[in-house]
């Protein structure tokens, strides 16, 4: 009969099809990424979750627009998949954490702020996974620092409370000497501002008032761009807000 080979079903095509498939989801993200049309992308999730498996795949040139915005393109997908398809976000958070051990064979070069903005949409039902972010601070590839400093910021813009625990790494790269772990760490601690004590606000105002002398530039990706920040500028800038707030 056609279709069948001593009773087993032929699909021919299979491989071809899903190839196809896998082709065309790449070009259209690669399209929308430069076109920044990240709406566009979260429809095209809806249709086919493997967009985020791709999307993690695009995000790994920091260096690029394109790959900062896969990387926030990320979050937004996330917040549409954990509604229905959770054990699969956790998959990819999973798999994430993995690209950052030395058994991977790997290097994720982007793994912490992505999986900053994963966790961004739900702190809470991700709690557990904030603790393995903050522990890739401390390993030897200190490569990482400055994208687990992003990442806690970007999870204590949600759930301060739950970066509390882990603050000593942001008060760490205050003191360290990489510049954009030092801009992040500056972000990260209005964030968690409120719930300091006022023993520990003299103290990181000691912090990042030893930082205004530091006149290296990095760029940061914001507002869709990439700006030039002044880590002694942002220093500057971070003490008079938190003075406003007291």
């Amino acid at each position: 009969m056609i279709g069948q080979d001593r009773g087993r079903p032929i699909v021919p095509y299979a491989p071809k099809m899903h190839c196809g498939l896998t082709m065309i989801l790449k070009q259209s993200i690669q399209q929308y990424l430069e076109s920044n049309d990240l709406d566009a992308i979260v429809a095209l999730a809806r249709e086919h979750r493997r967009v985020l498996t791709l999307l993690i795949r695009s995000a790994y040139d920091k260096e690029t627009l394109a790959g900062w915005r896969a990387i926030k393109a990320v979050g937004l997908v996330a917040r549409e998949l954990i509604k229905n398809d959770y054990e699969f976000l956790r998959e990819a958070v999973r798999k994430l954490l993995w690209s950052l051990s030395d058994e991977s064979g790997g290097i994720g070069w982007s793994a912490p702020e992505i999986l900053g903005e994963i966790v961004a949409v739900d702190p809470q039902r991700f709690s557990d996974i904030i603790p393995l972010i903050a522990g890739v601070y401390g390993i030897e590839e200190d490569v990482f620092r400055p994208g687990v400093v992003y990442a806690l910021g970007r999870i204590a813009g949600v759930s301060p409370e739950l970066v509390m625990p882990h603050r000593r790494i942001i008060f760490s790269a205050l003191s360290g000497p990489d510049p954009l772990a030092r801009v992040y760490a500056i972000r990260a601690v209005k964030s968690i501002w409120k719930l300091e004590t006022q023993k520990n606000r003299s103290i990181i105002k000691g912090l990042i008032k030893g930082l205004t002398s530091d006149r290296r530039e990095i760029y940061i990706y914001q507002n869709d761009g990439f700006s030039r920040i002044e880590v002694g500028e942002e220093s500057d800038n971070a003490l008079l807000e938190l003075e406003k707030v007291g």
